[in-house]
């Protein structure tokens, strides 16, 4: 383990007044001498895979940063355990070239790419009989790996594949690293290898049950053209997410997660979760459909979960009867920030960045969950998702990749080159849900106001090229890219498969489904309702009366919102909260069945469905301004 200054003796950090004792495995004992209420911390790498300090050991301590997986997931926290690694990543902006050259070799060379990197002792019958036949067949193209980076760099710099028999032990090891930095497919042996690093990690490598090179050079020369173009590109996906997760150094990187982690058990304990939900003005139906239906919900989580609707800011003339109304809609439910200087404009990328400000100035959270006030929610196992997540550095959501950049200057998303030269995006989770931890916040409006940033209006797009700008431009933060979850995500309200919409089956409806998108305010109630008929919410007192006034509000956004008439004919729900209502704490298995809320299109492959604003691409369902 490299020793830095704090090596021989705790560091003591601040979170909102308490102190942070950092200690390592060199002076782990002088915690037994610390005074005061101040939040230890142990960072405590694990030897050969494992840590293998007693529970004894670690008793004194309230948080412990350890890459032992077996005692805490990847990424994840598991009690006082939080996932953190030290792992470099020296090739930092060259390894993006790399990919791309070898992604641009042509087919027959690549095939020919392959190369062997060996442990420094061979200690097996099976390892001494692939090094025989190696010095047979490609005897340039062996190496050993002695525990540096530049013994391992000529194994994959020239190379395409590198076959990874060098048994380093680590979560992921330094060597995966380094073969991803370089652009090269790692191929494994066996089952013991982790291989969810990223959703795209299982695509970007090469697994054998049992390895021989004469079968993995049949393997190269005979794997479709196919296969390499997936495996090329989710390597390029696999290299951003370990570039960006270790592009600062490593002690920066514990002391923010340090300071998160301890900010999460201050006393009183801080809010879970800050949720923004953009809506627009006109919008009434939407925002009492959701006060009618999972938002009273949120009153049931631990730590707490607290929202606020976004909205433009409003007019001050007497002229706007819409703006007149949004006050007495804001005076009644108390649960609504007009963005001063902001307004309806599409697309929101404005808005967006003065809500993100607005967050960073005044929530306390340990994290910030952006949705769009479409989405139907079930707030459990999202928020149970994030009691078990990285506190800092955390950027989640479903993400793009792929994210074309438009250049024709009449249309709605036009970007200059001056702004973003690329013809692909940075990363960025889709719009419908995503979130950061508010570290990232903070840091993205604590930077705009040093220098600002430049700004991209596609709203979602935005905030990854806000957090791009963090990690590659001003080399101020490392950020992970928490991509595991898009299966839970519903982009569009409707039921599918590929085999019954062939190319037209994005991410739809599913029993694992946590978001739903582009869901109107008559598919979210349907869709409550069917989780309260399903077991799935429980009523456990008598609906609460609504509140006096709710009615005649509701009646006078009838002209302006002709969707908010389902909030007077809705039965099933209260109109302002939810009393005596529960999560069903023993339910286990697939979430209720919401099919029956929505009308799913028949099948169209080829033929682009151009309806209520909705376009069906072989990617998946995108919105076009009409």
């Amino acid at each position: 383990m490299r020793c830095w200054l704090w090596c021989c003796r705790s560091v003591i950090l601040a979170v909102a007044g308490q102190p942070v004792l950092l200690y390592t495995l060199n002076n782990h004992s002088s915690v037994y001498h610390a005074v005061g209420d101040a939040c230890r911390v142990l960072y405590a790498p694990a030897a050969a895979g494992r840590l293998t300090m007693s529970a004894k050991e670690m008793e004194p301590f309230d948080v412990v940063f350890t890459d032992d997986h077996s005692r805490v997931p990847f990424l994840g926290v598991a009690g006082k355990f939080h996932f953190l690694e030290d792992r470099q990543y020296p090739l930092r902006d060259l390894g993006r070239q790399l990919a791309l050259e070898k992604e641009v070799l042509p087919l027959e060379l690549r095939r020919q790419g392959m190369s062997v990197l060996l442990p420094p002792t061979v200690t097996s019958q099976d390892l001494q009989q692939i090094v025989e036949e190696g010095m047979i067949l490609m005897p340039g193209n062996l190496f050993v790996d002695t525990g540096t980076f530049e013994s391992r760099q000529q194994a994959f710099a020239n190379f395409t594949f590198t076959a990874m028999l060098n048994e380093e032990g680590g979560t992921p090891p330094q060597s995966l690293v380094d073969c991803i930095a370089h652009g090269t497919v790692p191929m494994f042996v066996g089952k013991k290898h982790l291989m969810n690093y990223t959703r795209f990690f299982p695509y970007g490598i090469v697994k054998f049950s049992q390895f021989a090179v004469e079968s993995a050079i049949n393997f190269m020369l005979s794997a479709p053209a196919d296969a390499f173009y997936v495996y090329s590109n989710s390597v390029k996906m696999v290299q951003e997410f370990f570039h960006m997760r270790y592009r600062a150094p490593f002690p920066q990187r514990l002391h923010r997660h340090a300071q998160a982690a301890c900010h999460a058990l201050a006393r009183p304990q801080p809010v879970l979760a800050f949720v923004s939900i953009y809506s627009a003005k006109p919008n009434f139906g939407r925002r009492m459909a959701l006060r009618s239906t999972w938002l009273p919900l949120l009153s049931l989580e631990s730590p707490k979960v607290v929202y606020k609707f976004f909205l433009a800011g409003t007019l001050l003339n007497e002229s706007s009867n819409v703006d007149a109304l949004l006050r007495q809609e804001r005076d009644h439910f108390d649960d609504m920030v007009f963005l001063v200087g902001t307004n309806d404009e599409y697309p929101i990328g404005r808005k967006g960045f003065a809500a993100l400000q607005w967050v960073a100035q005044h929530t306390d959270a340990q994290f910030w969950l952006k949705l769009d006030d479409d989405v139907y929610l079930r707030p459990r196992p999202l928020f149970d998702r994030f009691r078990r997540m990285q506190r800092a550095e955390a950027y989640w959501g479903a993400f793009d990749f792929s994210g074309r950049v438009v250049r024709d200057t009449n249309d709605p998303h036009y970007t200059s080159a001056d702004t973003w030269a690329e013809d692909i995006f940075p990363p960025y989770a889709r719009g419908a849900a995503l979130a950061m931890s508010l570290d990232l916040v903070r840091q993205i409006a604590l930077e705009d106001s040093k220098r600002p940033f430049k700004k991209i209006l596609i709203e979602d797009v935005s905030y990854g090229f806000y957090i791009w700008q963090l990690v590659f431009e001003r080399e101020v933060s490392s950020v992970t890219l928490l991509d595991h979850d898009e299966v839970h995500f519903a982009m569009d309200a409707k039921c599918c498969t590929e085999t019954t919409h062939p190319n037209n089956c994005w991410l739809p409806l599913d029993k694992v489904t946590w978001i739903v998108h582009h869901a109107s305010p008559e598919i979210l109630r349907c869709m409550h309702q069917a989780d309260v008929d399903a077991g799935y919410y429980r009523m456990t007192g008598a609906k609460n009366t609504p509140s006096v006034g709710v009615d005649d509000l509701i009646r006078q956004m009838l002209p302006y919102d002709s969707s908010v008439r389902s909030a007077l004919n809705s039965s099933s729900c209260p109109r302002s909260g939810v009393d005596g209502i529960s999560i069903a704490s023993s339910w286990e298995g697939a979430l209720p069945d919401l099919c029956g809320c929505v009308v799913t299109p028949p099948a169209h492959p080829g033929k682009p469905l151009q309806k209520g604003g909705l376009q069906e691409l072989s990617m998946g369902p995108r919105l076009h301004a009409v």
